[in-house]
C-alpha cells in the first residue's frame, strides 16, 4: 500500500488544493483521465487541450459533446459566460460536470420530467419543458439584481395548473466557496426586502462570503416571480457533493439568516441523491461513468492498494 501523497504523485496532483475535498476530486479526476487513457498537461487533472476540445475528452457521451458544442458556438449571441480552454480541458471544473450531469436529460426531457417530480413532489410538476445552461434573463439589468449572476442549469415546468415555473440551479463539486465577494449591489436588498425572506439584522453577513454567491443566485430567482412576474414561481437549487464540509458549512450559515416561517424558495440538493434518482429512470451508462468518475471516491483506496 502506497501513501496518499505517493498516489498524488503517480497521478501528477501533488501540490495544494484549498480542502482536503478538493484535493481527493482533484486526484479523482486524474485516476478517471489515466483510466481513460488521455494524455494530460502539466497537472493531471488538465487534459491536453487541442485532443480534448477536438474529441470532447472531458464530455461523457457524444450527445453531451454535442450540447456543449452548440452552446460554445453560441455563447456570444446570447451572453453566456463558457470559458476556453476550461470547458475542454479542465477535469475538475464545476461547468463541464454540469453538462455531464445535465445534457443528456436535455434531450430526454420525459426522463427529466420523472427525475424531478420525484425530487420535489411538492410543486406537482406536470412536465419539464426544458433545460439551459449558463441562462441569466438579463446579465447587468437593473430589472433583475443588476449584475452578471447566471444559473448554471436552468429549468423551465409546467405544473399542474398549467403555470409556468422554474428551477434555477448552481453546481459545485471542489469549490470552497472562499473568494472575494462581488461588488454589492443596491437591488441586492432592494429583493431582499420585497421578498421577506430575510432578516435584514444580517445584511452584513449576507454580504460576505462564503454565502454572498449563495444569496446573489437566490436572489436572481427571487427576482424572476417577486421583483418581476415573469414565472408563476421558481426555487433556486444549491446542488453539491455530500462530502465537500465547505458547501454544507456555508448552506448552514445561510439558512441561518431566513425568517423560519416563511418559504423561502432554497432547495439544497447533493449529487449523491440525484444520481440515484435518474439512475432510477435512465438505465444508460452514462449516469453509471458519471457516478464513477465524480463520486467513487473508493477508487482512491483502491488505487493506493496496487
Amino acid at each position: 500500500m502506497i501513501s496518499l501523497k505517493e498516489l498524488k504523485k503517480r497521478y501528477s496532483t501533488d501540490y495544494p488544493d484549498k480542502t482536503e475535498f478538493a484535493s481527493n476530486a482533484r486526484l479523482l479526476q486524474s485516476i478517471w483521465r489515466a483510466q481513460k487513457g488521455y494524455a494530460f498537461a502539466k497537472y493531471g487533472n488538465l487534459l491536453d487541450s487541442k485532443m480534448a476540445k477536438e474529441h470532447g475528452l472531458n464530455f461523457l457521451t457524444r450527445g453531451i459533446f454535442e450540447v456543449v458544442k452548440n452552446e460554445v458556438t453560441n455563447k456570444s449571441k446570447v451572453g453566456k459566460v463558457i470559458q476556453e480552454p476550461r470547458i475542454w480541458n479542465n477535469l475538475l471544473s464545476s461547468q463541464p460536470l454540469a453538462f455531464n450531469l445535465f445534457g443528456e436529460l436535455k434531450t430526454n426531457l420525459a426522463v427529466a420530467t420523472q427525475v424531478f417530480q420525484d425530487l420535489f413532489p411538492d410543486r406537482i410538476i406536470k412536465t419539464l419543458k426544458s433545460i439551459d445552461f449558463e441562462f441569466s434573463p438579463g446579465r447587468g439589468s437593473s430589472k433583475y439584481t443588476g449584475d452578471n449572476s447566471a444559473f448554471d442549469v436552468f429549468i423551465e415546468y409546467e405544473n399542474k395548473f398549467s403555470e409556468k415555473c422554474f428551477f434555477g440551479i448552481e453546481v459545485k463539486y471542489a469549490e470552497d466557496l472562499n473568494d472575494k465577494p462581488s461588488t454589492h449591489k443596491i437591488y441586492y436588498e432592494e429583493i431582499s426586502q420585497k421578498s421577506g425572506l430575510f432578516d435584514l439584522i444580517c445584511l452584513e453577513q449576507l454580504k460576505e462570503k462564503p454565502i454572498q454567491q449563495i444569496w446573489r443566485d437566490h436572489l436572481l430567482a427571487l427576482s424572476l416571480f417577486i421583483k418581476n412576474k415573469d414565472y408563476k414561481y421558481g426555487d433556486f437549487i444549491f446542488l453539491f457533493p455530500v462530502a465537500n464540509v465547505s458547501c454544507k458549512s456555508a448552506i448552514e450559515q445561510y439558512r441561518a439568516t431566513f425568517y423560519e416561517s416563511k418559504e423561502n424558495y432554497f432547495r439544497e440538493l447533493h449529487l449523491e441523491k440525484l444520481v440515484s434518482m435518474i439512475k432510477k429512470y435512465d438505465q444508460r451508462n452514462w449516469i453509471n461513468e458519471f457516478e464513477d468518475r465524480y463520486l467513487n471516491f473508493d477508487k482512491i483506496v483502491t488505487q493506493s492498494n496496487l
